[in-house]
């Protein structure tokens, strides 16, 4: 789908509601909403979603000509329900010319197969400086994983540019008084109410996983395609500035920093010729775990 010159619909004004698909596998159920940005809403292992959502539902989406802290703005009232996005062309917060986290989470992807564990979805628009960019991604679910993999083509002619990134947004309530980790270290405690503390803290390390763990679940994320070696954890408890949030998130990007601007300015960016294609995959593996003796 080409993304229209039209608004994002708004959450507060009667829009179609989303086509919800479900993955199955073993004990675990996925459910995606290729409509509303090709989010992962839930994953489900049996005692619920291991994803933070703010309980608004799954809506078709437009694409927004928002730019700048317009559409940060744009992105956090009405288009973020939480669970799994992905961010392109532009990860992480915007210029004055690009949008936060990008097209790619604002419009509907059209859906091309289904099956009881796998969804192949598709949605086209420009890349940082204009042409076409084709995105496929894959969704797959085993009984201890999910792996959503993506690959951008461009095209049109010429050298495009862009940033990619996923966006998983995990419970703080489920992962109360767990960690966060990163090789094999732990970042950052995950407080057992919300505090309203809010923050970031970014690693760099090709190869390594990222994870939380929890008192009886440890999730670990993988970089499988070896395309996003740069790590942010983001963790928002109901912080005052998006006070219906109360999540963790490991953001794996192809560039360093908060924000496409940090990639452009340090020429971080990926470039793609005509017909040239870049790919990322990223796991979410769980496991029963305590956390006395589990590390990721």
């Amino acid at each position: 789908m080409t993304p229209s010159s039209t608004r994002t619909a708004r959450a507060d004004l009667p829009t179609p509601a989303a086509e919800v698909l479900v993955l199955r596998a073993g004990g675990a159920r996925v459910s995606i909403a290729p409509a509303h940005g090709c989010v992962i809403q839930s994953i489900d292992l049996g005692e619920g979603n291991i994803l933070w959502t703010d309980g608004r539902r799954p809506r078709a989406l437009e694409q927004s000509e928002a730019v700048g802290e317009e559409s940060a703005r744009e992105f956090d009232d009405e288009v973020l329900i939480g669970g799994w996005f992905p961010m392109f062309p532009s990860a992480g917060v915007p210029t004055a010319t690009t949008q936060q986290h990008g097209w790619a989470p604002r419009v509907a992807w059209a859906v091309l197969e289904r099956s009881a564990t796998r969804a192949v979805c598709t949605a086209t628009g420009p890349f940082l400086d204009g042409g076409i960019a084709e995105v496929a991604r894959t969704i797959e679910l085993e009984p201890d994983a999910l792996t959503v993999s993506s690959t951008v083509r461009n095209a049109g002619s010429g050298v495009r540019s862009f940033t990619w990134g996923e966006h998983p947004c995990f419970s703080r309530d489920l992962f109360a008084g767990g960690h966060a980790c990163f090789a094999g270290e732990q970042v950052a405690a995950v407080p057992s109410s919300a505090n309203r503390a809010a923050g970031h803290a970014a690693r760099s390390d090709a190869g390594a996983a990222a994870g939380v763990v929890g008192r009886s679940l440890t999730i670990a994320l993988s970089d499988e395609a070896g395309t996003l070696p740069h790590w942010l954890y983001w963790y928002n408890y109901a912080a005052a500035e998006l006070p219906r949030a109360d999540t963790l998130a490991w953001e794996p990007s192809t560039a360093a920093g908060l924000s496409v601007g940090d990639a452009i300015a340090a020429d971080a960016v990926e470039r793609l010729g005509a017909g040239q294609s870049f790919r990322a995959s990223l796991r979410c593996g769980w496991t029963l775990s305590t956390i006395a003796d589990s590390r990721v």
